[in-house]
């Protein structure tokens, strides 16, 4: 509780999104890249777009940020599902693509088109908002989650 303060709203949702994001998948894959990059090159992103189309239908009772593989609609056709894109999601699956394609070509994500995506950062991946940082594990509380043991 002291961790995840619900705040004035009283509204627990939000908290609770967070909560099982930054255990589940942000912390764990911090400290998996950690361990990797120790042997092999690693880039890590974190996508941050919180207004993706969602991959199932229904409303969810609290806002869940960019929940788990809610990138994959701007990297592939799944399925023949419709890309309901906005234009600047449009722009940032074009870069995602870029990215990745050049890293399965040449096993480097960068290119002279695209912010430069450093193995020492996050590349936060956002519509018209590209940015690398070094919060990452701050902001999902993965001290807290570390020292649970």
């Amino acid at each position: 509780v002291r961790e995840y303060p619900v705040g004035g709203t009283g509204d627990g949702g939000p908290v609770f999104g967070a909560v099982i994001g930054d255990a589940d998948f942000a912390c764990s894959t911090a400290q998996t890249a950690a361990l990797l990059t120790t042997r092999v090159p690693v880039w890590r992103y974190e996508f941050a777009d919180e207004h993706a189309p969602p991959l199932t239908p229904g409303t969810p009772p609290f806002p869940l940020g960019a929940p788990h593989a809610s990138e994959l609609p701007y990297l592939f056709d799944l399925g023949g599902r419709p890309r309901d894109l906005t234009a600047a999601q449009h722009r940032l699956a074009d870069t995602m693509i870029d990215y990745w394609t050049r890293f399965a070509r040449t096993g480097d994500p960068n290119g002279p088109a695209s912010p430069h995506w450093s193995r020492r950062t996050v590349l936060s991946l956002a519509p018209d908002h590209i940015v690398p940082t070094r919060t990452t594990q701050a902001r999902h509380h993965c001290a807290f989650w570390s020292g649970l043991g």
